[in-house]
């Protein structure tokens, strides 16, 4: 993705440059006085967007990314540009593919037919090609606005990529890229596995259509370039931004610009850390998972590659304690409106099922028999699946299930659905952006560590953002990168806050549900938001409910909370206590998956309302000391409080009691 002359070019011209960190001796930077954990006086809205883009659109006067879209018909596309992001140098459209489909057919002048080995190939599609390279920026087949099926194919581009010759937002380095809204192209019954930093088996970009049945996809990730530095800057990214608490150099797909859609049928993917099924700059894009698997490996990072060379910015010298089964990183993401389904999947992953920045996704059940319409985001039909067994969506996460941190997102899950993960199931970043989530949960099965909704202030911000473009330290571009540390005062923030316009919305019907429900937001001096909570028909809940103050903690710390039920604290001075021995106030790039364990203390700033309204036949058995600014009981639901609990209700106490609609 960046040439070594691109770099060296960049590192003249002081923009966008690579280099590393001055050595701190494992102790951050001294943090800029007056900063508070604010992003620099002129950037800006903080980094928003999808990894790799994960963090999206970049602070104002960064020079940009490119945000996905390709330049306008008056404006000069780069020399090779053929998809739609255009933030690249040169050497990232510089495409080498054994075979290269228009819709005129094979382009001989930019296929390299000599790397395919065997198989059969034509302007219609393949069948049983085997394409065996391990030469760093190589493709396998490029398509550009055709029709085109791939089957049987055996694609191993097994590769030393470091990311300065690979691109995963152009698809330089990919085993399949498809492009264009013409493009409809199917892969079957095939086997793609990839190695090397950036080097996915399938890219699909600028409004294509691929749809993946019964095949199995790898992407195994590589060794950074020993000058890499973490950025959210997507012409040099090649790694997810450390304060998304995931890191890694391994995508197994991803899509890019406006109504691309992918769909995965009957399938197996997995990649090393970082992301299965990514979606990334662009808009209205969808992506449809039924009957597939998808896994994170690499859970022992020592065992792994390294990340990158010893002693430089990532090199990972502490293995993440939390990822115990799966890899670092996420199953999916959804942004610029993507409309993701999963439908009898499994997602194993180390640190989310899926990140929301933006866009929606539906986690349901197959039924035997039934014939499926997968569609694209403008509803239109792309492909058709019938069930031959029924199948809920499986989830399972080492630490949390579902993380929204920027834009309007949605989440719907249903009928049998089960979602387990080992700490907070959703995690609700706020304060920064304007952010919300709208969740239905509906006949689901949910695990946590001891806490079902999570909402704090967005640590993307409360990090301090992105790097001086004078801190004497950095030598890649000032503000295109992220500083590499996290600091917080000590104690848990009790002041008043200020309360936003945005409101954090759930539902639940038709279960049991357990795990306690916090609203930290305001805490870290970013505004409030609201969170309203609803349990209506069939909900019987078990939990605390609480406007509460937060505080990052160690690794230690997080277990301690989650051996405790994962509950907030009620006493201060024993809330103290715990802040001294286990607050994390101050950890690095290394210790990146710090990013969002947090602990909790009853507090009501003012500005983190907590309502909760119960409705028919729901049933809530407050488990530990509750204060929520509003409750209404509708019908025959009831709040039940023990005598050794205190529930508050807009200053109001109740204890040893069932409340109902009479009682309010």
């Amino acid at each position: 993705m960046k040439r070594i002359l691109a770099v060296i070019l960049a590192m003249l011209l002081l923009v966008g440059c690579i280099g590393s960190y001055a050595e701190t001796n494992g102790n951050p930077p001294e943090k800029p006085s007056g900063e508070m954990g604010q992003p620099p006086e002129g950037m800006g809205e903080p980094p928003q967007g999808g990894p790799g883009g994960d963090m999206g659109n970049p602070p104002d006067g960064m020079g940009g990314p490119g945000g996905g879209s390709a330049p306008s018909d008056n404006a000069e596309k780069p020399e090779g540009m053929i998809g739609s992001w255009s933030s690249g140098g040169s050497e990232d459209y510089e495409y080498d593919a054994a075979l290269y489909i228009t819709g005129e057919g094979i382009d001989g002048e930019k296929s390299s037919t000599d790397r395919i080995a065997s198989g059969e190939y034509d302007a219609s599609g393949v069948d049983g090609i085997v394409i065996e390279d391990t030469q760093s920026g190589d493709n396998g087949v490029i398509v550009v606005d055709a029709d085109y099926t791939i089957s049987n194919a055996n694609i191993n581009l097994l590769t030393d990529a470091n990311g300065s010759d690979t691109c995963d937002f152009s698809g330089r380095g990919s085993a399949i890229a498809v492009y264009g809204q013409e493009a409809s192209v199917t892969i079957e019954d095939s086997a793609i596995h990839t190695s090397g930093v950036a080097t996915m088996p399938v890219f699909a970009d600028d409004g294509a259509t691929v749809t993946i049945r019964n095949s199995t996809l790898q992407s195994d990730g590589g060794t950074l370039s020993a000058d890499y530095m973490n950025t959210p800057d997507q012409a040099l990214m090649v790694a997810p931004p450390w304060i998304l608490g995931i890191m890694g150099t391994s995508r197994c797909t991803n899509m890019m610009g406006d109504n691309t859609t992918t769909n995965v049928i009957d399938s197996e993917t997995s990649a090393g850390a970082w992301a299965v099924l990514s979606t990334d700059a662009g808009t209205d894009m969808a992506l449809n998972v039924y009957n597939t698997t998808l896994t994170l490996n690499n859970a022992d990072e020592s065992a792994a590659a390294p990340l990158q060379a010893e002693g430089e910015e990532i090199s990972e010298t502490l293995d993440n304690p939390y990822t115990v089964n799966y890899g670092s990183g996420y199953g999916t993401y959804a942004i610029g409106d993507a409309v993701e389904t999963f439908a009898g999947a499994t997602i194993n992953a180390g640190t989310y099922a899926t990140i929301f920045t933006g866009g929606s996704a539906t986690y349901t059940a197959l039924e035997a028999g039934e014939t499926y319409a997968l569609t694209n985001a403008a509803g239109e039909t792309t492909a058709t699946y019938t069930a031959v067994e029924d199948k809920a969506t499986e989830i399972h996460s080492d630490t949390f299930g579902f993380m929204a941190h920027q834009g309007s997102n949605a989440i719907a899950i249903e009928k049998g659905t089960v979602v387990d993960s080992g700490y907070a199931t959703f995690l609700v970043k706020s304060g920064s952006s304007n952010e919300t989530l709208t969740a239905t949960v509906d006949d689901a099965t949910i695990t946590n560590g001891g806490v079902l909704i999570q909402v704090m202030d967005n640590d993307d911000t409360t990090n301090g953002g992105m790097m001086d473009a004078d801190d004497p330290e950095n030598t890649n571009g000032g503000s295109q990168n992220f500083k590499p540390y996290h600091t917080e005062a000590d104690g848990f923030n009790t002041d008043a806050a200020s309360a936003g316009i945005t409101v954090q919305t759930f539902t639940f019907t038709g279960g049991s549900y357990t795990g306690n429900i916090y609203n930290a937001s305001g805490s870290d001096g970013l505004e409030g938001t609201a969170l309203n909570v609803t349990f209506g028909e069939g909900v019987e809940y078990s939990g605390a409910i609480a406007a509460t103050s937060a505080i990052h903690v160690t690794y230690e710390g997080s277990v301690a909370v989650k051996e405790n039920g994962g509950y907030a604290f009620d006493d201060a001075e024993e809330a103290a206590a715990f802040a001294e021995q286990y607050q994390n106030t101050s950890f690095t790039i290394e210790e990146y998956w710090s990013i969002g364990q947090v602990a909790n203390l009853v507090n009501d700033n003012g500005a983190n309302a907590v309502n909760v309204i119960l409705t028919d036949d729901a049933v809530w058995n407050v488990t530990a000391t509750s204060v929520i600014s509003a409750l209404t009981i509708e019908g025959g639901a009831q709040v039940a409080v023990p005598e050794d609990v205190t529930l508050t209700v807009n200053g109001v106490e109740y204890t040893n009691c069932t409340l109902t609609a009479r009682d309010l």
